[in-house]
């Protein structure tokens, strides 16, 4: 190779290693900088000097740490993911993520934590992991009758089981027994108050839509008429849904597109999602003491009953928390994922105990148990 032909292959080299990022200098106040990936982004590392120990062991890291805050945060990294999971949907119709499911008429689906399998009814308990469920659940309720609290198990339908018409045809039910149900049925012949809405749901799903198209959660109807069942089973009626002033609104959760890279494109480029302010019941001049989903949720109200609340949720409980908070002079919803312990049920002293985990995390009813 003559010299001439060797420094133009360097210079190539070089304009590849190099041009993407001053390309990109220029560039950069044009493009979408957002984080689109659903997680948190590598931070830039550095080298602890306080000693010489420290720094020895912050040098024996930092070689992965920094490639992986370079891979990070590469010239057109987001824009490019963005573009690549745009292609990937709308040429080859396929949603760029492992987690998620296109459906029909721009619907997303949650495939994770069992879904799907749920929907489809092969992933059926066995008899052993009912039995262990059924034993737990009366654990509890003996743990919280010995208190004086009542006790209530509260199951979110999945989105994909009220909402099955929107699931691509590929998707197909193989049986009408599913693992809610298995826990619905065993458990109330056990003695043990479960709160299941899903006939309730589905009959006004077709009217209204319940879930966010482009979230795994249900907007705001959906959790009134999760509330309004609880509350049932509680004693206390509120208004039917007809009897509601509903008034609709292009609010939304993106949580699916988001797994796709694709919130803000979502945002700018997609019809609308449907969702609905809702008032016209009591709200007997609730009012919120704390509100940070990740831990608890405080209220408290003028409602007529007088008995406390202790509600340990996942975030489907965030469309119920004003209604239920409405209709109890205190409520206090701890989040069950790191943040509630057993011991807050002395110190908060509740007349009710519900315990509300979505459809597609049953598993957890297999080791929950409050026990002395």
């Amino acid at each position: 190779m003559t010299k001439k032909k060797a420094a133009a292959w360097l210079v190539c080299f070089a304009l590849m290693v190099l041009g993407p990022g001053v390309v990109y200098s220029f560039v950069k106040p044009y493009l979408n900088m957002e984080n689109t990936e659903n997680r948190q982004l590598a931070e830039k590392p550095e080298l602890n000097f306080d000693s010489l120990q420290s720094f020895w062991e912050s040098l024996q890291v930092y070689p992965s740490a920094y490639n992986s805050y370079y891979n990070d945060h590469l010239p057109f990294r987001s824009w490019l993911i963005e573009k690549n999971s745009i292609l990937s949907m709308n040429v080859f119709g396929d949603a760029s993520s492992e987690s998620v499911v296109l459906g029909k008429n721009n619907w997303l689906f949650y495939t994770d934590e069992g879904s799907i399998e749920d929907y489809k009814g092969t992933n059926l308990y066995t008899q052993e992991e009912l039995t262990q469920i059924v034993d737990n659940m009366l654990a509890t309720k003996a743990y919280l009758d010995k208190r004086g609290i009542e006790f209530v198990l509260m199951i979110p339908s999945n989105k994909e089981d009220i909402y099955s018409d929107q699931l691509p045809d590929y998707i197909r039910k193989r049986g009408e027994m599913t693992r809610a149900q298995q826990v619905t049925d065993a458990l109330r012949e056990a003695g043990i108050r479960v709160v299941y809405p899903r006939e309730e749901l589905l009959e006004y799903k077709d009217q209204y839509s319940l879930y966010w198209h482009y979230d795994t959660h249900w907007n705001y109807l959906g959790g009134y008429i999760g509330a309004k069942a609880l509350l049932k089973e509680l004693g206390i009626e509120i208004p039917e849904v007809e009897e509601l002033t509903i008034t609709q609104n292009a609010s939304s959760g993106y949580d699916l597109a988001g797994m796709m890279n694709l919130r803000r494109y979502y945002e700018e480029n997609k019809p609308a999602d449907v969702s609905y302010d809702v008032s016209g019941y009591p709200t007997n001049n609730m009012t919120v003491i704390k509100a940070v989903d990740a831990e608890d949720l405080i209220y408290q109200s003028d409602a007529p009953d007088t008995r406390r609340l202790f509600l340990v949720r996942d975030s489907f409980a965030g469309a119920m928390a004003p209604v239920l908070a409405s209709n109890f002079v205190y409520s206090y919803m701890p989040h069950w994922n790191g943040y509630f312990q057993q011991t807050m049920i002395d110190e908060q002293q509740p007349d009710i105990f519900v315990y509300e985990v979505v459809e597609r995390r049953l598993d957890i009813l297999l080791s929950f148990r409050l026990s002395e």
